[in-house]
């Protein structure tokens, strides 16, 4: 009997498997049956009854939300469905730099091979580059209603000012780390963080200016642009907010840049005349949206410029400027920094 019991061990109990680490997507509809039969498949379980056995002892059918996991069969059974129980997936880590455009935004999240927070490598990229460009060059309206299905967001009061289908200026530039989501969670996410991050203060401050959000987006986006000393922006600022009291053209090169799509420097007398109501040489007050998502540090100039009587500046090769109260002063700067034209 003894030597029976031992044949029937050898021959169906689990046999150890060789070494494997797999980059798994569980979807979070998936049943513990179809779970354990694609652990099984992937050579990450030796035995799906068991594996089922332990799936159900932790509930994991109540608590499974799926995503993308890294499995390894060195671990044992319970770790793996704790693993799984607990949402412990993959997350990648991504910086967006102040002054990214959605364009810029959207190549980096398509990106590929990706490397995430455990050093693993995925073959495929975060996001679809043209999907995430559709929702955000687009797809305006798409958010305002979802936003209004739940519990209102604050941008979702910022994006019924806004009068283009775009979402440029409105997503948080930053460092994030992220797990797999799909494209329309994304984008929220980045708008749910420049939410977060946006004070009381700088909300009643714009009520004080009489701005909307999406004004100060824009402009906030034209000093990003512009300033490349941190102690300039409120200076810049100050030169935008004089001269659109004083109902002059802003003649912020950045903004025909966008207009064109290409950015480099000097704008042609062509480009200057784009009939595009981003230019800002051709058509009065703000353009009609941000050219950038911008940082921080730019909304608080936008909203608290420097009180100055300064109405130009022009860049020096250093990336600082001089500024000047009069056309001619100006010129002066101008022939200092470039020489006669």
């Amino acid at each position: 009997m003894i030597g029976a019991m031992v044949s029937g061990w050898v021959l169906w109990a689990p046999r150890p498997l060789p070494p494997r680490e797999v980059v798994l997507t569980l979807a979070p509809d998936q049943t513990i049956d179809q779970i354990a039969a694609r652990l099984f498949q992937e050579k990450l379980v030796s035995s799906e009854q068991i594996f089922r056995q332990e799936a159900r002892l932790q509930h994991l059918d109540t608590f499974f939300e799926g995503g993308e996991y890294l499995l390894s069969n060195r671990s044992s059974l319970a770790q793996m469905v704790s693993q799984l129980k607990e949402h412990q997936v993959l997350r990648y880590k991504f910086t967006l730099p102040e002054g990214s455009t959605l364009r810029q935004m959207a190549e980096r999240f398509s990106a590929a091979p990706l490397e995430s927070t455990a050093k693993t490598s995925s073959p495929t990229s975060f996001a679809g580059q043209e999907l995430f460009l559709q929702l955000t060059l687009e797809g305006k309206e798409l958010f305002v209603q979802a936003s209004q299905s739940e519990q209102e967001p604050l941008w979702s009061a910022w994006l019924l000012d806004n009068p283009t289908p775009s979402l440029e200026g409105y997503l948080f530039p930053g460092t994030y780390t992220l797990e797999r989501i799909d494209e329309t969670k994304l984008v929220m996410s980045l708008l749910d963080t420049m939410a977060e991050h946006i004070p009381q203060a700088w909300l009643d401050q714009a009520q004080r200016l009489g701005w909307t959000f999406h004004q100060v987006f824009t402009l906030a986006s034209m000093i990003e642009k512009e300033a490349q000393v941190d102690s300039e922006r409120a200076v810049i600022s100050s030169v935008f907010h004089n001269r659109l009291q004083e109902e002059m053209l802003l003649q912020c090169d950045p903004t025909v840049e966008y207009a064109i799509g290409n950015h480099h420097f000097p704008l042609t007398a062509l480009e200057l005349a784009v009939d595009s109501p981003y230019n800002t040489y051709l058509y009065p007050g703000l353009p009609v949206g941000p050219i950038c998502n911008p940082g921080l540090a730019s909304i608080e100039a936008a909203l608290f410029p420097a009180q100055t009587e300064l109405y130009y500046f022009v860049a020096k090769e250093n990336g600082s400027h001089l500024f000047a109260s009069t056309y001619e002063e100006h010129m002066a700067n101008i022939e200092e920094i470039w020489g006669s034209p």
